[in-house]
């Protein structure tokens, strides 16, 4: 706990949901003074008490002096209104991924003041170990395909999850896979083929999604995401979040589980690399606390647009009728 943590006065909204509380206790952990829980209801006083914060019911009642960082973890819905209203009233905002449920709904933030300076998008799966690793052998090397599997534990599939204006799986899910894989290679990618599936849980939403696009390199990106109601022996969040990143390319091949890293070189060699389970909302907390010290985010608003508008691409081919290939 740094000196520079503890002067750092941060503010949650949406407290009381999974990703709020997740994001509560790991700034305090991280030795930032979380000061205020926004909800509208009392589910966030037992948290309070735990951290010593006050509960608000509007982010109204919050003052830019008083604060450095505001944390914004609601359905992707109700996100883009909310943070551009804080970015114009002068807040530095780290918000949960994505930026928006699609780009027509991001509009009202890219027109926000203090954008592309005071917004941080929590794409947590950044602040792995191994994605520095991953990165650079990706520029290093002729990518010739990526695979990506990607799997979330989901005992029901209610709430806002199952509100289809929020996009099913691929956007609140394969999202995660998206925004990564599109971080590596230039130019948008097209659709080549995409199937979405409901009769897991039988939803209103798509909860298993297929989808293969083509970037302009020739790259070639395999997704599968869907949500599961069998808890994997191994995975990211505690077990809650299984991913694993298979890279082909002309000079060998990168396989990225959960917390292994396997490389194989075409003359035969071969090495693994292991890393201990680390709780990546403890490691965005101290990134955003670097974010307000004036560190650039690994994820600004320009990338963040970027995934939603490929996952807009994905969800418009896999609706019934779509046969063309398309471009976001």
């Amino acid at each position: 706990m740094t000196t520079a943590a503890q002067s750092q006065r941060v503010a949650v909204v949406g407290a009381a949901g999974w990703a709020g509380s997740r994001h509560a206790r790991a700034f305090t952990k991280v030795g930032a003074n979380v000061t205020h829980l926004v909800e509208k209801d009392e589910r966030a006083v037992s948290l309070a008490h735990e951290l010593g914060a006050q509960v608000v019911p509007s982010v109204q009642e919050l003052r830019s002096d008083q604060l450095d960082l505001v944390v914004v973890a609601l359905p992707t819905t109700l996100q883009p209104d909310v943070c551009a209203d804080l970015l114009t009233r002068g807040f530095r905002v780290l918000t949960e991924k994505p930026v928006a449920a699609d780009a027509e709904s991001a509009a009202i933030m890219a027109a926000a003041s203090g954008v592309n300076q005071r917004l941080m998008v929590g794409y947590t799966l950044h602040q792995h170990p191994a994605v520095p690793l991953v990165s650079q052998w990706i520029k290093d090397n002729d990518v010739i395909a990526v695979n990506v599997r990607s799997v979330a534990y989901k005992e029901t599939i209610g709430s806002w999850r199952a509100d289809p204006k929020e996009g099913g799986v691929a956007v609140v899910n394969g999202i995660h896979a998206i925004e990564l894989v599109s971080s590596w290679f230039e130019g948008d990618p097209r659709v080549l083929a995409t199937n979405a599936s409901s009769s897991l849980y039988g939803s209103p939403v798509p909860e298993h999604v297929v989808s293969t696009l083509e970037f302009p390199s020739g790259a070639v990106f395999s997704l599968q995401s869907y949500w599961s109601p069998w808890q994997e022996p191994q995975g990211l969040n505690q077990g809650d979040w299984s991913l694993t990143i298979d890279v082909l390319a002309t000079g060998g091949r990168m396989l990225w589980s959960n917390d292994s890293l396997h490389v194989w070189t075409r003359d035969g060699g071969q090495h693994e690399k292991n890393f201990a389970p680390s709780d990546l909302f403890l490691r965005q907390a101290e990134a955003a606390l670097r974010f307000c010290a004036g560190e650039t985010p690994a994820v600004t608003f320009t990338q963040a647009l970027r995934a939603t508008e490929i996952a807009d691409a994905v969800r418009t081919a896999a609706a019934p009728g779509a046969r063309e290939a398309l471009t976001p």
